[in-house]
């Protein structure tokens, strides 16, 4: 009990200099904001309280999107590719620390949506694919870091339909297809996804036999 009183009046010590230094104009919101997570993240480590890692994590994403478009990327709007690869990584931090499969999905998708926000920020010509190519590859990842080893193929299965379809994608993006070929697409693809579905559904009753 005492520890943890000492190390509340620490953390109350420290955001009191913090603002201090924000009212003489020595620091900005955003440095505030990130020296802040910084200590909130130690205290985390000292106590081993999650509700200092979260809100650490919080503001440290909160402020290095703001730190690094200003000063590293000033000509590029960058601001919801580093949102959302800040937010990817602190959802994979807390995978790996509780192993919730929910914060694995969000690790890996929330970096593929930033990666194509930016893709499509710097392209002079349609990238749609590219979106559902990062689906695929995030997907596959998910699958190898969490799924393989239980057996569990749902995600694979996913990732390759996703850049089956960024495929597709492309070649219509780059060539002249006629509107019969992709009325053919849309009967196949569904009959693609039963499939699929089907025999997940037969792999799992086949493993509880």
């Amino acid at each position: 009990m005492k520890r943890n009183s000492y190390s509340f009046g620490l953390l109350l010590v420290f955001v009191g200099i913090l603002f201090l230094l924000l009212n003489l104009k020595v620091l900005n919101m955003d440095w505030v904001l990130f020296l802040l997570s910084i200590g909130l993240i130690i205290g985390y480590f000292s106590q081993k309280h999650i509700g200092y890692l979260i809100s650490g994590l919080v503001l440290l994403g909160i402020s290095l999107i703001s730190i690094l478009n200003q000063y590293v990327f000033p000509e590029i709007n960058v601001k919801s590719f580093l949102f959302l690869w800040i937010f990817g990584v602190m959802s994979l931090a807390l995978y790996f620390k509780q192993k919730n499969k929910g914060f694995l999905i969000i690790g890996v998708i929330l970096p593929a949506l930033g990666t194509y926000n930016l893709i499509e920020e710097l392209a002079f010509y349609d990238v749609n694919w590219v979106l559902f190519l990062l689906f695929g590859i995030a997907f596959y990842i998910a699958y190898i870091i969490g799924y393989r080893s239980s057996g569990i193929e749902w995600p694979k299965h996913l990732a390759w339909i996703m850049v089956a379809i960024s495929i597709l994608l492309l070649i219509s993006s780059r060539t002249v297809i006629r509107f019969g070929f992709w009325k053919l697409i849309s009967y196949i693809i569904p009959i693609m996804l039963i499939g699929i579905g089907i025999k997940i559904i037969y792999n799992i009753v086949k493993l509880k036999e």
